[in-house]
């Protein structure tokens, strides 16, 4: 990502380093929403507030994304995925010269009534010919980029956080010959907002599966946008997507039109009417809504959970690791609830599985619950269903590589041995239970579950790992196939 930054005369391009993708990571959240400007459907990483900023614009009051994005990053999360959703909308733009066009770099409303000063001076003892373009778009720090030359303008104008230049008639914008200065003042319009429908968000849900990275997933806009059925298919589309994935958690929040404890377990219960547990096990909701410094004013604002608890767990994952609860823990950059529950309405809350913060004295606004939405025992418990994510994405690393091998007893030993050392690495960390690694898990990989008859271009291999906090094993069946890659299944 490149973003600029100008005082007038000068411009600065930035370009962040960055970390590269560390698919291994459990700390890395997937946010799905509305944003002032920015790409639409391409997911973009982020590594701070500034980066959010750069790519989406300021936060301007119309969309929670930026808002959850900054819950996110204040509350200790290092990196994340945005991805913009967005109906079919307008861009803004202004026809310049020679068939030339200024537009501006995404669709939407934002670039309206934007400024682009053009000024153009010919060649002369002072040098060749130059452009200098001045760019003012309400809401937005001035852009400057001077002394660029004419066939250049393309290029350079790539770099502009606000406007691209799309090409016209053979020539470019500014025939030879004629005046030894020109000026030309430009207006953007015509940019539309349309809010986004299901089919958007849908195809942002198979955008992000497709991510490496990211093992939380956060909707914030998504209660607003889509209600009744639409809603309901969307998250059965979402959970449908992440479940099988076994490498990643939904954090779901209530939508806001649901607001009393009644509403809430109504809704709550209509999820649980979409699958069976393997489905709910992808998702947890955190309730109520929180309100938080409003950049915008001096006033608070209401904004979802979940992106200030994805931030939660990325901070503590990163102190705890990814097998521990991520909850009685306080949430920062938020001073209170939109509401507060009596306490007998918060029991029945909690017997449904919904993951309350609640306010506690002398502590703050403290997450007090960490289950998904799963009634099983097995699939129940975030800190569980974290560390079955940790386990496939690392195993993933050391199987991947041996998909094309033929099931030969070396290969058998090799994918044991491979498995083996993660589990080690993750029993040394207190992850799993047992006084000696035979007691914290198993792997089989032999003639029991590989008979002689099979495809010696399938292999299966059983892992069983038993959690620290007391459970029944968690069991993984992993297939390695030659024509089908590789699977990874929780039994």
């Amino acid at each position: 990502m490149t973003t600029s930054a100008a005082l007038p005369g000068v411009s600065l391009t930035v370009v962040p380093g960055g970390s590269g993708i560390e698919p291994l990571r459990t700390d890395v959240a997937a946010f799905i929403g509305r944003a002032r400007r920015g790409p639409v459907g391409t997911p973009v990483r982020v590594e701070s507030r500034s980066d959010v900023t750069a790519v989406f614009g300021p936060p301007d009051g119309s969309a929670a994304m930026p808002y959850a994005l900054r819950g996110f990053f204040e509350n200790g999360g290092r990196t994340a995925w945005a991805l913009r959703v967005s109906g079919p909308a307008g861009t803004a733009d202004a026809e310049w010269s020679n068939g030339y066009r200024i537009t501006a770099t995404s669709p939407g409303s934002w670039a309206n009534g934007g400024r682009v000063a053009i000024r153009y001076q010919a060649s002369s003892i002072a040098g060749p010919p130059a452009v200098t373009v001045r760019v003012r778009v309400p809401g937005e720090p001035p852009e400057t980029f001077a002394g660029l030359a004419p066939g250049e303008l393309g290029d350079r104008l790539a770099a502009s956080r606000l406007i691209r230049l799309t090409p016209g008639e053979p020539g470019g914008p500014i025939p030879p010959g004629g005046a030894i200065s020109r000026s030309w003042d430009l207006t953007l319009t015509g940019g539309t907002d349309a809010p986004p429908a299901r089919a958007q968000y849908v195809a942002a849900v198979s955008a992000q599966a497709e991510l490496p990275e990211p093992a939380l997933v956060a909707l914030p806009d998504l209660g607003g946008d889509l209600r009744g059925d639409d809603h309901t298919e969307l998250v059965l589309a979402l959970l449908t997507t992440c479940a099988p994935l076994l490498d990643r958690l939904v954090l779901l929040d209530v939508p806001p039109t649901r607001s009393t404890a009644d509403d809430v377990l109504t809704w709550v219960r209509s999820l649980r009417d979409l699958g069976d547990d393997a489905l709910l096990s992808a998702a947890a909701v955190y309730h109520p809504p929180l309100r938080a410094p409003d950049p915008l004013a001096t006033g608070l604002r209401t904004v979802p959970a979940g992106g200030h608890v994805a931030g939660l767990v990325a901070r503590l994952d990163g102190e705890r690791g990814a097998h521990h609860t991520p909850a009685n823990a306080t949430l920062l950059d938020a001073v209170d609830l939109d509401v507060e529950y009596p306490e007998p309405q918060q029991v029945r809350l909690f017997e449904e599985n919904v993951d309350l913060v609640r306010c506690m004295r002398g502590r703050g606004l403290v997450v007090w619950g960490g289950r998904t939405l799963a009634a099983d025992p097995r699939r129940r418990y975030v800190a569980h269903r974290r560390l079955v994510h940790l386990l496939v994405r690392s195993i993933r690393r050391v199987a991947g590589p041996l998909v094309f091998d033929v099931n030969t007893p070396e290969l058998r030993l090799t994918l044991v041995r491979a498995i083996t050392s993660v589990l080690l690495e993750t029993f040394r960390t207190g992850a799993l239970a047992g006084a000696r690694p035979e007691q914290a898990f198993r792997v089989v990989c032999d003639d029991t579950n590989n008979p002689p008859e099979q495809d010696p271009g399938l292999l299966v291999c059983e892992v069983e790992v038993a959690p620290a906090v007391p459970m029944e094993f968690v069991r993984l069946r992993l297939v390695l196939g030659q024509d089908r890659g590789l699977e990874v299944i929780e039994t």
